[in-house]
């Protein structure tokens, strides 16, 4: 597997800072590129390019424990803050146009009406990536919402 480009979406989740350390850790032998990107979802009544100041205080949080982490493995990323109307079409877009060759996100255990559930995000990802995914699932556990 030749990697050049790795992209780590991050959502402020308990399987980022483990999804993110993955990242990093694949990348040293290649000396591959890690961008760390944090999705702000913008609701259609609202422009794309006007500053969601609720969420952009948050986002900035998220991006820099990202690199805090990436630190603490001894690897440098790059963060970015997105703005768009989906989330998972904004990581495909985004993979494409930085010619991404390995997606790696972390998600927690989720269930809906009972049944372990990846949500519409990593649905969307795993149908349209123009690259290869690496999906880390964090444990199970009766308080884990993320």
């Amino acid at each position: 597997m030749d990697i050049k480009r790795i992209l780590v979406p991050v959502s402020g989740g308990r399987a980022d800072e483990e999804a993110v350390k993955l990242a990093c850790n694949l990348a040293k032998k290649p000396k591959a590129k890690v961008d760390v990107i944090h999705i702000i979802e913008v609701e259609r009544s609202l422009s794309l390019d006007e500053p969601v100041a609720s969420e952009a205080e948050k986002a900035e949080e998220i991006l820099s424990h990202a690199e805090e982490i990436a630190t603490e493995t001894n690897y440098e990323v790059e963060t970015d803050l997105i703005q768009a109307r989906e989330a998972g079409q904004a990581i495909i877009d985004t993979a494409t146009e930085r010619k991404t060759d390995l997606i790696v996100m972390g998600t927690g255990y989720k269930k809906h009406l009972g049944v372990f559930d990846l949500g519409k995000t990593i649905s969307h990802i795993f149908k349209e990536a123009p690259c290869q995914i690496l999906l880390y699932r964090g444990s199970f556990s009766k308080d884990n919402s993320k």
